[in-house]
């Protein structure tokens, strides 16, 4: 009897903390995370919702994502946010929604609105694509590009199995210089030679030969169409389901990999920062558990 007795105690327990876990974590307010269709067909729809279901765990509050029309203007935005929360925990528009996102910080001022600046911004200088002079009244965010390039450079070094290889790495001309210096760090912290070649246009890429991996950040997509058999580093959100095989890493900087650090700079009272990319490890190039391994500790 003393045992049945204790395990009804526990289960009821049980129960009334989930109960209680339930109340909570459903009546706290929301984080709503703004973004295009097209986007998220690209991205994947499931794949968005294992993100967003996770990052609400993770923040003990629900994160939802709210979905534009691409052809939708910037009162539809408002509608769309209104419907899902009037009074959310705050608000993240990528940098193209940056006018919605204005109107929105003018309309309810005391919402936090975020702007994630990703890493290849149509303007270096947000406050001026459509925020105005209050740039100072939004929390802005970019991808950690130093970040990201130092990893890559760790990641090419493991891929690299033959002393006289190099490496080729296509990256836009807004990034170069922070790319180019994070990137080759990375080779020299390891302390391996590695020939590298950098290029901001696919047209000055000529040959495929000798190379041990290639990265490709917002330039020479027209690369994987052209060659193969050379493990490639890609600098994208796009789904998996739609990346070649050769492609073996993916730097994904989407607004819902960024969602967790950037309510967590909210809190810190951050106005201004910078997240690193999520890395995902492809296997499907068919490389050895070792190699995949160490990839996998980036």
């Amino acid at each position: 009897m003393k045992l049945k007795y204790k395990l009804l105690v526990a289960a009821l327990t049980l129960v009334l903390a989930a109960a209680i876990f339930s109340v909570v974590f459903f009546t706290r307010s929301p984080v709503l995370v703004v973004v295009d269709q097209s986007f998220l067909q690209l991205y994947g729809v499931s794949r968005a919702k294992m993100e967003t279901r996770h990052s609400s765990l993770v923040l003990f509050r629900w994160v939802r994502t709210i979905a534009i029309a691409d052809d939708a203007g910037d009162d539809i935005v408002q509608y769309a946010i209104a419907e899902v929360s009037s009074a959310p925990h705050c608000v993240i528009f990528p940098l193209r929604f940056a006018q919605a996102a204005r109107i929105y910080r003018e309309q309810n001022p005391e919402i936090p609105v975020v702007i994630l600046e990703g890493r290849f911004p149509e303007t270096a200088n947000p406050s001026s694509f459509a925020l105005g002079r209050n740039a100072d009244d939004y929390f802005l965010y970019k991808t950690d590009i130093a970040a990201d390039f130092y990893r890559a450079g760790l990641a090419a070094v493991i891929l690299d199995r033959d002393i006289n290889a190099r490496v080729v790495v296509m990256l836009e001309s807004g990034i170069q210089v922070q790319g180019r210096e994070a990137f080759l760090r990375a080779i020299n912290d390891l302390e391996k030679p590695l020939q590298t070649s950098f290029f901001t246009s696919f047209s000055q890429f000529s040959s495929n030969e000798g190379l041990s991996s290639v990265v490709l950040a917002g330039i020479g997509f027209d690369y994987l169409d052209r060659y193969t058999d050379v493990p490639v580093i890609f600098f994208t959100w796009i789904s998996p389901d739609f990346i070649p095989i050769d492609v073996v890493l993916l730097f994904n900087d989407s607004p819902f990999v960024q969602v967790v650090p950037a309510v967590r700079m909210i809190v810190a009272g951050m106005t201004k920062g910078q997240i690193p990319s999520k890395i995902q490890v492809l296997p499907g190039k068919g490389l050895d558990k070792a190699t995949l391994r160490n990839l996998r500790k980036i």
